[in-house]
């Protein structure tokens, strides 16, 4: 099983006081929490700060632009805070041929490399890594992660994903930042967490719930195909336009 978005479970605190801000503009609701250790067991997330883009299908649709620049506004508010001069690793994880679980490498696919060009260029440095499920490779996503962070020494890792949810509201409608990393699922076969823990770097994981969990049962939106396309578009976008632009 996926991770869970975070919203789910921050719909259900009972503490008001990790939602620092909300506010809703053009049908988008963003909103950042931020949750301190006292929390992790409440919530069962560790702590850290969460910004959650919630959007309309017509945002999604017709306003994908609008969408971009919430977006870049929370990256390049983490940056300002982790990226100094060193490369950024995105990481790519999932199975890119189940469409469920090809977040990561959808997004990648769409993103610029900048990691191989020589030091008379400029812009920052940027590496990409799709490691892919261990059945595919027989090696964990977390030590092909760890085999590339410590050759290529970022000073920041940048995690790609696809969530899961409980709420139907939130398929598919809701961008997930945040600054703690991620506890792959049973689909990497690995519960290593990819955190500053276990890397020694900042992490920043981006994810977009593709699965919707009723009781025992899973479930995907008739749109996923379209909706995949737009929204992997939409953070590769937003990811280029921050870092090197």
């Amino acid at each position: 099983m996926k991770q869970f978005l975070f919203l789910d479970a921050a719909q259900t605190c009972q503490n008001k006081k990790i939602l620092l801000q909300k506010k809703k503009y053009k049908d988008q609701i963003i909103s950042h929490y931020h949750i301190t250790e006292q929390h992790q067991k409440e919530l069962k997330h560790s702590q850290g700060d969460y910004f959650t883009i919630k959007f309309t299908e017509d945002v999604l649709n017709s306003k994908s632009n609008l969408l971009e620049k919430e977006l870049e506004k929370v990256i390049q508010s983490f940056l300002k805070k982790y990226h100094k001069t060193k490369p950024i690793l995105i990481v790519g994880l999932g199975n890119s041929e189940i469409l469920v679980d090809s977040l990561g490498s959808n997004v990648t696919g769409q993103m610029i490399a900048s990691n191989q060009y020589n030091d008379f260029l400029t812009i920052p440095k940027v590496a990409l890594l799709n490691p892919e499920v261990i059945g595919k490779t027989g090696i964990s996503s977390f030590k092909l992660i760890r085999f590339v962070v410590q050759d290529l020494k970022p000073d920041l890792m940048i995690i790609i994903d696809s969530l899961a949810t409980s709420d139907l509201t939130s398929l598919n409608r809701v961008i997930e930042i945040n600054d703690t990393g991620i506890i792959p699922g049973s689909a990497l076969r690995t519960n290593k967490e990819i955190t500053k823990k276990t890397f020694g770097i900042p992490i920043l994981s981006i994810g977009v719930p593709f699965l919707y969990k009723n009781e025992n049962n899973l479930f995907e939106s008739i749109y996923l195909k379209k909706d995949m396309e737009k929204i992997s578009n939409i953070i590769a976008n937003s990811l280029n336009q921050s870092i090197l632009f």
